[in-house]
C-alpha cells in the first residue's frame, strides 16, 4: 500500500517513538509519503532547545518520499473545500485549509491518508459525493 502521512501522525511518532509500529503499517511493500507542508509543520513544532529530537525528526522525515504540490492540487483543494462548505461540512480547528490540502494531496497521488484527525472521515464521505456531482 501507499500512504500519505498527516502531520499529526508524525508528531505522535516523535512524541512516542515506541508507538511507530502502531501508527504506521510498516509492512513489506508499504510506502510512505508526505508533502513539503507536512515536513515544515512537523519540524516547526519542535522546541528550539530540543536539538536531539529535532535531529530525530529530520531523520524520520527524510525516510518519507516528499511529494510535489502543484496548481492542480491547490485548485482541487479550493473546489472541494467550497463544495464541503456548501454542504455544511466544517472542520474543527485552526488548520482547516491545511487539512483540506493534505486530503487532496493524498487523493491526487492516489494514496491512502493516515491521519488521527476525526474530520477526515467526513471528508472521505463528502469526497465521493463531490466526485459524483
Amino acid at each position: 500500500m501507499r500512504y500519505f502521512v498527516d502531520t499529526n501522525v508524525i508528531i505522535d511518532i516523535l512524541n512516542q517513538p515506541q508507538n511507530m509500529g502502531k501508527l504506521l503499517p510498516v509492512e513489506d511493500g508499504n510506502k510512505f509519503y508526505i508533502n513539503q507542508l507536512v515536513y515544515l509543520e512537523s519540524l516547526r513544532t519542535i522546541d528550539i532547545q530540543k536539538t536531539k529530537i529535532f535531529g530525530s525528526a529530520q531523520t524520520l522525515l527524510n525516510n518519507f518520499t516528499i511529494l510535489d504540490m502543484n496548481q492542480d492540487i491547490y485548485d482541487q483543494t479550493v473546489q472541494f473545500s467550497r463544495f464541503c462548505r456548501s454542504q455544511g461540512i466544517l472542520l474543527k480547528g485552526k488548520c482547516e485549509a491545511i487539512d483540506f490540502l493534505h486530503f487532496m494531496t493524498a487523493k491526487y497521488y492516489q494514496l491512502e491518508l493516515l491521519s488521527n484527525d476525526k474530520d477526515i472521515e467526513k471528508l472521505k464521505i463528502t469526497y465521493v459525493t463531490w466526485k459524483e456531482s
